[in-house]
């Protein structure tokens, strides 16, 4: 999350479009091309550059039109909206996920007012929600839902050529005071046919490396890639599906390897391979694996991967090694089968101990993902958690607090409950119910304060156990808390971990 942190007050459906509405389109003449400017919110410490935003502009430039990007990494809005007036775009385009949705609507309220051009958001959150952002934020003149190259692209044609984009499939917008949303885009198959985002708008050294990085990489730049589309399984605090399917589509082992080419020549040493599941097609990780190797970039690179521990085996995690694949991250959940279940994960108790296992023999580093909350968590659960960590002994852990995200089944499982309605996503969620702008889902059986202090205790115990944890990571946190005005749970979390060292644990 940025420094910078807004709640931008909903607009009732009543209230008209501003006077300049009709203004913002007159403006758009024709002319060969259209100047489009796209924009991620503004982020402190952000890991990795907006993809999204790049492919767009992207695939605008390769059909003829002048497409710039600004990432907000290490950035604030006043700069963003500087970068705007320089760039002097027609359109201006911007992500949104739910966490920096205020900060996402405060750059849109800002650029509407003072440029007075056409507004795009898309992202998780605009597709999960686009009529209540379009019925309550009249600056919003677009939103294109789901994946988006194919989409923006007719849609610029169409705001270029002053065309009818009322029939352009996969976009949501406001016309007389009526919300229209358009039945979806089909997915795309081939993601072979989209070119390579567009790097050279990304400046490189304000991406923040992760503690569990290789040390021979510190001084290089990180990348990250994406390889597939799309995840066939359903976990009940998972959104991803929702936004690209459940259908998984794979980019060809050929077509991986020219884009790490590529990084590799900006001066990328570390690659993150960012699917939900690099290794669902064990068949194509393998290609993968033997084209790195095949072309010499297993002495030059190193990179990490996602992947599910029942899809893992032997043959796949010896050539995933010999490719120089330093760590691998597993979202396990829980400690129990009671726990995987209720999160409808799709392994097994036993097969966490075997990926585990096989992993150690291949001396390539875990990265493990657990979730703190859920209707089985209790006390018992948390500390049967904790020793299950000293079983496995990953190199890396997380204990994240269980947060309800837009139309996932924990969230319409709330709802039923009374816990929240949709329109919590008005709201800028601070407090003890709340993390990152999302709210908490304990279950019955612990306190809000119980999972946040659990939280809290297991990551600081384990990165200080295996040599992570600096005490500037706190004061981040820390001050990050306080920024946002959290002081219960900053009180809650400080305290849990002083217990902590109190008693030596």
């Amino acid at each position: 999350m940025g420094t910078d942190c807004f709640e931008v007050k909903p607009q009732s459906i009543a209230d008209k479009r501003p006077k300049n509405h009709q203004k913002a389109f007159n403006i758009l003449k024709s002319r060969k091309s259209m100047k489009v400017v796209f924009l991620s919110p503004p982020q402190n410490d952000k890991i990795f550059p907006s993809l999204g935003i790049a492919y767009l502009t992207a695939v605008l430039n390769k059909e003829g039109h002048q497409a710039s990007l600004h990432d907000g990494a290490n950035s604030s809005i006043k700069e963003m909206v500087n970068y705007v007036d320089r760039a002097s775009p027609q359109v201006v385009g911007i992500t949104m996920n739910t966490t920096n949705r205020f900060e996402a609507l405060e750059l849109a309220r800002i650029i509407k007012s003072r440029f007075k051009i056409p507004i795009i958001v898309g992202g998780p959150h605009p597709t999960l929600l686009p009529d209540q952002l379009l019925r309550n934020y009249s600056f919003i003149d677009f939103i294109i839902r789901n994946e988006a190259e194919h989409t923006i692209v007719k849609l610029i044609n169409a705001l270029e050529k002053r065309e009818d984009y009322s029939k352009i499939l996969g976009i949501s917008f406001k016309r007389n005071n009526e919300i229209i949303h358009n039945p979806p885009a089909p997915i795309i198959e081939n993601l072979d046919d989209l070119p390579f985002p567009e790097w050279r708008f990304f400046n490189l050294k304000k991406y923040i490396p992760q503690t569990e990085y290789p040390e021979e990489y510190k001084n290089s730049y990180y990348g990250s890639i994406i390889t597939s589309r799309g995840c066939p399984f359903r976990c009940t605090f998972c959104s991803s599906s929702n936004f690209w399917g459940y259908k998984i589509r794979f980019r060809s082992a050929e077509s991986i390897l020219e884009e790490i080419k590529m990084l590799y020549n900006l001066g990328v040493r570390f690659i993150v391979f960012n699917d939900d599941n690099f290794t669902s097609n064990k068949k194509r990780a393998i290609e993968v694996c033997n084209l790195i190797i095949q072309e010499g970039l297993h002495e030059k690179i190193g990179w990490q991967c996602r992947a599910e521990v029942n899809i893992v085996d032997e043959e796949l995690l010896s050539i995933m090694k010999k490719a120089n694949c330093n760590m691998i991250e597993f979202g396990i959940e829980d400690c129990t089968e009671e726990g995987i279940r209720w999160f409808k994960k799709s392994h097994i108790m036993p097969q966490v101990k075997t990926a585990f296992d096989l992993c150690k023999k291949y001396n390539i580093k875990i990265k493990s993902y657990f979730i703190v909350g859920g209707d089985h968590e209790t006390k018992e659960n948390l500390a049967l958690k904790k020793k299950y960590m000293e079983e496995l002994d990953p190199d890396v852990t997380t204990a994240s607090i269980l947060l309800a995200y837009p139309k996932t089944e924990i969230f319409e499982y709330g709802k039923q409950k009374g816990l929240w309605t949709e329109d919590i996503w008005l709201k800028n969620l601070v407090g003890e119910k709340y993390h990152s702008n999302a709210p908490i889902y304990t279950g019955p059986h612990l306190t809000y304060s119980e999972i946040s202090a659990a939280s809290a205790t297991i990551l600081h115990s384990w990165m200080k156990k295996k040599g992570y944890y600096k005490i500037s990571d706190s004061i981040k946190i820390a001050i990050n808390l306080f920024k946002k005005g959290d002081f219960n749970k900053l009180a809650v979390m400080s305290m849990a971990v002083a217990k902590q060292k109190i008693r030596g644990d």
